[in-house]
């Protein structure tokens, strides 16, 4: 664009804005706002309050305006001087068209009681950004057909979920249920959770502890058997993980667990008409399972696509704040190496042995270009097409994000409770795929049918082709550099993660 000469946009009441410099997407406007436009202000908010002044001689809303101004124009000023600065900014953008990519500068250039207020305005703009043509977007979506194979697998573990057991007079062998009472003990002493009753496990599955099963075969109902087994080291508390325990065991009871016959008459206990209506469920089920690396490939597509489509000057500020955000990652993944390999940080953001290089800031750089392209692409979108995120949609959101987090649930939930603005933060990922939706739904789609294994396959064919690219600019950088993490969220100004 270049530097433009300045020029003088008309009156706007009594404002007058001039464009002193316009370079790319940079622009410095000089505003200047008359002084009668700010005692009419002045004078107007003096008239809200004079009922609620207290001078003497007069009674509350009978001061002349005269003494008022004398008294308490002064004060008065600041307040005004501070709404007229944030009104007249927006009105100038407003009249440029210049949308902010960022939070504009504002310098003071002349103000104070008697006259003119004159700023300036350091702005950078969003660019103009072509908008996008669903027709000429065209996209793959995947479905999985299950072969008769996995859903006979499907049946067969069902029916072994749900296999019958009857009593045995025989001593336990794998595959049998044990029900049992214990108490156990670490170094001779008891323990939160030490005491079960009518604990009832399968041998051989090893799904309470491991080890444990195997010490119960050859007992029999009314047997006493000491197990001794060493706690997981992930058990819940630290100071037992790790040790030998002594569990006393009762048993109560041993079952047999009898053949599941696969049939009509099985199918309708659970829930289907027959055993080919049950299949049809279940292959319909594995199609669900699936949906989700389906919907992974085809938000990729509709990335890649329109990153390799667009083109358009990026704003600075934006590019700027998001390379800081892949470096501020790749520093913790080094760190995360380091880590690995027995190395001491003082705390989570000891970075100043962290050193990187021109290659992993220019990677840096690529990345953040990408992401702040299709940020902007994805706004723009959005509000073309009037998308919005309700209350509702970021409540859900949050109950979405709570599931990760087990047993963690009501202190997360308490801390967006008591700060609210920091739910808004979850708006940019409920925004981007509100717009994915759209871009899905107005696209030419074209379904394909695959295996479990066929897509499962491509999925993997497109996470090894990005490793590939990762590892060969790793390659080029030495073995110190790292991996970079693609999917972290764009700034908030930008409303997107990609």
């Amino acid at each position: 664009m270049g530097v433009q000469v300045p020029h003088t946009a008309p009156r706007r009441g009594n404002m007058k804005v001039t464009v002193e410099s316009n370079k790319g997407l940079s622009s410095e406007l000089k505003v200047v706002v008359d002084k009668k436009e700010i005692e009419q202000k002045i004078e107007s908010r003096l008239h809200e309050l004079k009922d609620t002044i207290n001078l003497k001689g007069f009674r509350p809303g009978k001061a002349p305006m005269e003494l008022l101004k004398k008294q308490f124009g002064s004060a008065v000023y600041g307040e005004v001087l501070d709404k007229t600065l944030q009104q007249s900014a927006f009105d100038a953008l407003k009249e440029k068209k210049i949308t902010p990519a960022n939070q504009p500068k504002i310098d003071v250039k002349k103000s104070g009681e008697g006259q003119d207020l004159e700023f300036t305005i350091s702005v950078e703009q969003v660019p103009e950004i072509e908008k996008i043509d669903f027709n000429k977007i065209e996209l793959n979506k995947y479905e999985v057909k299950s072969d008769k194979k996995e859903i006979d697998e499907r049946l067969k573990n069902i029916a072994e979920g749900n296999k019958k057991y009857v009593e045995k007079k025989d001593k336990a062998e794998k595959d049998d249920l044990v029900v049992f009472d214990f108490v156990a003990t670490v170094e001779g002493k008891d323990f939160e959770g030490n005491k079960g009753e009518k604990l009832q496990i399968v041998l051989g599955k090893d799904l309470f502890v491991p080890g444990f099963d195997e010490q119960l075969i050859g007992t029999k109902a009314g047997d006493e058997k000491i197990a001794k087994v060493n706690l997981p080291d992930n058990y819940p508390k630290k100071e037992l993980a790790g040790k030998e325990a002594e569990f006393k065991c009762k048993i109560k009871e041993v079952k047999k667990g009898e053949d599941q016959k696969i049939d009509d008459a099985f199918a309708k206990n659970m829930g289907a008409k027959d055993l080919k209506d049950l299949e049809g469920m279940i292959a319909k089920q594995i199609s669900r399972e699936f949906e989700n690396v389906s919907d992974q490939l085809l938000k990729k597509e509709i990335l890649d696509e329109l990153d390799k489509k667009y083109n358009f000057e990026l704003p600075k500020s934006l590019l700027e704040d998001e390379v800081k955000n892949v470096e501020h990652a790749l520093v913790h993944e080094k760190m995360d190496e380091l880590r690995a390999k027995g190395e001491k940080f003082n705390h989570e953001h000891d970075h100043d042995r962290i050193k990187l290089e021109e290659k992993d800031k220019k990677n840096a750089l690529e990345i953040a270009k990408r992401r702040v392209k299709l940020a902007l692409l994805l706004n723009k979108t959005g509000e073309e097409n009037q998308i919005k995120v309700t209350q509702e949609e970021l409540k859900f959101e949050l109950e979405k994000q709570l599931r990760n987090y087990p047993g963690q649930e009501k202190n997360i939930r308490d801390f967006y409770q008591k700060n609210p603005n920091e739910l808004v933060k979850l708006r940019g990922p409920v925004f981007e795929d509100k717009v994915i939706d759209l871009i899905k739904s107005k696209a030419k789609i074209i379904t394909k049918t695959l295996s479990k294994d066929e897509l499962i396959k491509l999925f993997n064919k497109e996470e090894e082709s990005q490793n590939n690219q990762k590892e060969q600019k790793k390659s080029e950088k030495g073995p110190s550099d790292t991996k970079t993490k693609t999917k972290k969220t764009v700034t908030s100004k930008t409303s997107s993660k990609k």
